[in-house]
């Protein structure tokens, strides 16, 4: 229940545990004991109680745990901030966010870093990123790809030529206008 909280691959934990998914599919379905060293080790890697591992204390059914990245250490070709190591998580509703997602485990959290979304988004602030939205079709803040890095900035889509319209939110910044779909990747649309 707290790796799916989490939103963890078997996989992942097993890298993290630097064993096998087969082995973690083993205590999972209870087919394997855990000793007190490993009950440890699934606590840190967690970041919970060993009560909360072993089940002896109810985690709270109406709250998710989600993953929060900071968007300067979001970046490598084609990367994903999913694919860096989260340096927290944040806990919100899970009946809300089933309301702003159709796929609530795949959501996860920016941190802002500069001031080109000022006054929207500040230095420091989070956002809750929905990668299941990848359509500029609704104006919105959405995360893109440029180059190497990840950018929050405003996308509007032209009605009649479908052309993108990308811009900062702080009008220092340069306005991007008539841009092909195709020619910025999309990795998510700021839910929050």
């Amino acid at each position: 229940k707290i790796r799916h909280a989490r939103g963890m691959s078997q996989q992942q934990l097993a890298n993290k545990l630097n064993t096998t998914a087969v082995s973690v599919g083993r205590y999972e379905r209870e087919d394997q004991r855990l000793s007190l060293p490993l009950l440890r080790r699934f606590a840190k890697i967690f970041d919970v109680t060993i009560g909360e591992i072993a089940g002896e204390t109810r985690l709270t059914p109406d709250y998710l745990s989600v993953p929060v990245f900071d968007l300067r250490a979001a970046a490598g070709a084609g990367a994903l901030a999913q694919d860096n190591e989260p340096a927290g998580h944040l806990m919100f509703r899970e009946q809300w966010l089933r309301r702003m997602s159709s796929d609530i485990h795949r959501l996860f959290v920016l941190e802002i870093s500069g001031d080109s979304m000022w006054e929207t988004l500040h230095d420091g602030d989070h956002a809750l990123v929905d990668p299941a939205q990848t359509n500029a079709r609704r104006e919105g803040l959405y995360v893109i790809r440029i180059d190497d890095m990840l950018q929050v900035k405003r996308i509007s889509m032209h009605p009649v030529t479908k052309l993108l319209t990308v811009k900062s939110d702080n009008p220092a910044y340069r306005t991007y206008d008539n841009i092909q779909p195709d020619d910025i990747a999309i990795m998510g649309r700021v839910v929050w």
